[in-house]
């Protein structure tokens, strides 16, 4: 297929480009600066403001088959919520519009577990119940969150209004070795690991959560919701123990006893046939 991927040159970006490449995919990196051609074999560059320019992303997805949307806020601390909401939310429209207008039926967008409302929230976290799965019902309290969850709002939208369209929404944890992402719970306990439930996911794992987003488009119908997480936390003590601790009135459904992460991953794993095989 020929793929474009926005954000291509952002920490997922990256990654993606690779697994796209070896899986012998003619790439479209697409970025809202230019950059100089980074040797990608099958690649080719191209330039968008995707919360701002509707005609420049028409232009980089035309002649593609698929879209990976990546291009977003990644991080909302010290940006105005404002700001944080209108472009997430408008880049993802644009995106959607775009591939809805030229044909493009096979999307993959980079959701969030935030979107369940989480790391940023403005109101103490309580949970249903643990672990998380996609049917979880979110309740942002922030601009972030909201910005992820009105992104997949409009993903379903847009299957309904372009039929035949597949977007993998896939709610993609904290993107980092297990090694760094644990020093950080260490170092920032409460915002990084109790608010976060000491979750992790590899680049590697998470670009190919991507690429089988568009290659198993025919697998599913419609808009759905992947969560992409790693089976573990970055902790030794058993999850049931943490939960019990910080988050004492969540309903414990499946067995917590080991250092199972806090998110199911059967979907993914079952219909994309995504594996996250990375330790470390």
């Amino acid at each position: 297929m020929k793929i474009a991927i926005t954000g291509a040159r952002g920490t997922v970006g990256k990654e993606v480009v690779k697994v796209c490449a070896t899986g012998g995919h003619h790439i479209v990196q697409v970025d809202r600066i230019a950059h100089e051609d980074d040797s990608t074999p099958n690649s080719e560059m191209r330039v968008a403001d995707f919360a701002n320019s509707y005609e420049d992303t028409l232009k980089a997805f035309k002649g593609c088959d698929a879209v990976i949307h990546l291009a977003a806020i990644p991080n909302p601390l010290g940006t105005p919520d404002s700001e944080v909401h209108m472009n997430n939310v408008q880049s993802a429209f644009n995106a959607f519009r775009a591939c809805g207008e030229l044909g493009i039926r096979k999307i993959c967008y980079a959701s969030s577990v935030n979107a369940i409302g989480l790391a940023y929230a403005n109101q103490p976290l309580k949970f249903k119940y643990l672990p998380i799965d996609e049917e979880y019902p979110p309740n942002p309290t922030d601009a972030y969150a909201l910005s992820k969850q009105e992104a997949e709002v409009q993903a379903r939208a847009f299957c309904n209004w372009f039929p035949g369209t597949k977007i993998a929404c896939l709610r993609i944890h904290e993107v980092a070795g297990k090694e760094d992402v644990e020093q950080e719970h260490k170092e920032n306990w409460v915002d990084a690991g109790v608010n976060q439930l000491w979750g992790w996911v590899s680049p590697e794992a998470t670009a190919r959560a991507c690429l089988l987003a568009v290659e198993k488009a025919d697998k599913f119908e419609g808009c759905q919701i992947f969560n992409i997480v790693a089976p573990d936390t970055t902790q030794d003590t058993p999850s049931d123990e943490l939960a019990k601790k910080y988050y004492p009135d969540a309903q414990i459904r499946g067995d917590l006893s080991t250092n199972r992460g806090f998110w199911t991953i059967d979907k993914a794993e079952r219909i994309l046939g995504w594996k996250h095989t990375e330790k470390k």
